[in-house]
């Protein structure tokens, strides 16, 4: 039989165990949850790499959330607190917990590295208000009453720290590198800036119209209310409530669908290995060669996946291994050049860039970033550089530049200028270097730019249809042809690989014919804004006299042609 002293023993046990599944419940309960993506945003847990998010997707202590340009993210904590983040904004949420049976125990600290956001505290702010902690760059903001409060706080870090809030309710304190802003209530407005006394804040009519537009914004966007909530049960709402209906075709093997009124604005020229494309929609699917995309697409390569993406105006993208991007914006009509607009964000890894028509005509209409540093083009012709940077923990970069110059904002500070031939490395603790001859760098930041080096295609304007049915074509060729070649005794796979060569040639015909139509639209835009000469034909050529139409931009190396039986057709490309 069992004892007395044997019963309570295992009576003790039993409840140890209860305790210690509570304790491990409460410990593995999230801090909250994705509640809303527009746009492409990175987000990174401690334990992982950077990826696109996406609505439900949850999240805890030490996570980094990054908004690319356009985009928008909006997050909801266990206790109901909210945060609007808008675009080119990054926050890392720090330690944070929440018991609703033990509310003094509970605490929130959250850092927002660079942008804007919109903050609304839950019941941990209202209750306890010492217990949550907001850093804005260099400066401390404290809520100074009961109740909670909603308030939009602003920070550019760089190159000495710039910022304001503006308050919708309640009252807080700001303790910027300049001084204490001691209160800011209620539909009021206070700025901080070095080498200016602190003002008082002022009514948010007197605030900049710059700073009352990007304020109206986030004070217009529909948020969840601020009660607590049971995270994964949120988060799977979330999600659902995001998921595409039936009217949004999955991504298929051809095109990146984004809605029946998309364009495309480019397409996969090569791919190698696994790598798989989201489209604004939230549709996802592996990436091919000729597929089609459109702006609002994240690119990820995958451990040891590798792609080349060429835009409309020519303008090429190549991706290494480990490496995510966001086609964040584009625009680009050949019949009006000087409008075009591109926007590449590269959440983590590597990519080259070699600039196309839009760089040529409009250079301020080419935003590039790498985590979050921002790449500046600073010439005014072709540009080729590669980026490499790594976000896992603090973010780390180098810049390797072949043609033309550029300049670097990193977290740590700027890298004002790295010309052609030069590298420059960046990562925390340290001023960002002087640019470096190539061949002093690093021997592993020289094997990850040389990567970027291979074959390419050249960097003309294309019509984006036809040009991605010959990428498609040609890699088909490709494919049929390594087949011919492992079994040249099989009659049957021979005639197919020459039928699929036949096909991507009529391809690469029907594509170039496009092509030249769009360079002669472009020729005839220049062509047009050119004044009429005083003698001769209106748009008549002077002896000796330059081109009314710059030469093409030099081209990058061309792919070698498929021929039957070469087994590929990719060779020395990013195939």
């Amino acid at each position: 039989m069992t004892s007395r002293d044997d019963l309570r023993r295992m009576a003790g046990a039993l409840c140890a165990l209860l305790a210690l599944a509570v304790y491990s419940s409460t410990a593995a309960a999230q801090a909250g949850y994705v509640h809303d993506v527009s746009g492409n945003a990175s987000i990174r847990s401690a334990q992982e790499k950077a990826r696109p998010a996406k609505a439900g997707d949850k999240f805890d202590s030490g996570t980094l959330l990054r908004t690319g340009m356009g985009a928008k993210v909006i997050l909801k904590f266990a206790d109901g607190q909210i945060i609007a983040l808008s675009p080119d904004s990054s926050l890392r949420i720090g330690q944070y917990r929440y018991s609703a049976d033990s509310l003094g125990q509970s605490a929130s600290t959250v850092e927002l590295t660079r942008g804007q956001m919109r903050f609304v505290t839950g019941l941990i702010g209202t209750a306890n208000r010492e217990a949550v902690r907001i850093i804005v760059g260099n400066s401390m903001i404290s809520i100074r009453k009961p109740g909670g409060a909603d308030f939009t706080v602003s920070i550019t870090p760089e190159p000495q720290e710039i910022g304001y809030t503006v308050v919708a309710k309640g009252e807080i304190s700001v303790r910027t590198p300049y001084g204490l802003i001691t209160r800011v209530a209620d539909n009021q407005y206070a700025p901080w800036r070095p080498g200016q006394a602190q003002p008082l804040p002022l009514p948010i009519a007197a605030a900049p119209a710059v700073v009352q537009a990007a304020t109206a914004a986030l004070w217009a966007a529909v948020l969840p209310t601020d009660t607590p909530v049971a995270v994964a049960a949120a988060a799977r709402t979330a999600a659902a409530s995001a998921a595409p209906g039936p009217a949004v075709a999955a991504v298929g093997p051809a095109t990146a669908d984004t809605g029946a009124d998309a364009k495309a604005v480019g397409y996969v020229q090569e791919i190698s290995n696994g790598v798989s494309v989201r489209t604004a929609s939230g549709a996802t699917a592996a990436a091919s060669a000729g597929m089609t995309f459109d702006a609002g697409t994240t690119f990820d390569t995958g451990i040891k996946g590798r792609a080349a993406l060429k835009f409309a105006d020519g303008q090429l993208v190549i991706l290494g291994p480990s490496s995510v991007l966001a086609v964040s914006q584009y625009e680009f009509d050949p019949s009006n050049v000087t409008s075009g607009s591109v926007s590449v964000n590269l959440v983590d890894g590597a990519m080259r860039v070699i600039t196309g028509v839009i760089h040529a005509e409009n250079p301020t209409g080419v935003s590039v970033s790498a985590g979050a540093s921002i790449i500046d083009i600073l010439n005014t012709g072709p540009s080729d550089f590669t980026v490499v940077v790594d976000t896992r923990d603090q973010e780390v970069g180098v810049a390797r530049v072949t043609t033309g110059e550029i300049s670097v904002h990193t977290p740590y500070g700027p890298i004002d200028k790295i010309a052609a031939d030069k590298s420059s490395l960046w990562g925390p603790r340290k001023t960002p270097e002087t640019p470096i001859p190539v061949a002093t760098a690093l021997s592993v930041v020289q094997a990850a730019v040389a990567l970027q080096l291979s074959g390419l295609p050249d960097n003309a304007p294309v019509a984006v249809e036809p040009s991605a049915r010959a990428a498609a074509a040609v890699a088909q060729a490709a494919q049929a042809q390594a087949a011919a070649a492992a079994a040249p005794q099989s009659a049957s796979l021979q005639a197919a690989a020459q039928v699929a060569t036949e096909m991507a040639a009529l391809a690469t015909e029907a594509a170039t014919i496009a092509n030249e139509a769009i360079a002669a639209k472009i020729i005839a835009t220049k062509l047009d804004t050119l004044p009429p000469k005083a003698a001769g034909p209106a748009l008549a050529q002077a002896p000796g006299e330059a081109p009314a139409f710059p030469t093409a931009l030099p081209p990058a190396p061309i792919a070698p042609a498929v021929t039957p039986g070469a087994g590929g057709g990719c060779k020395g490309s990013v195939c």
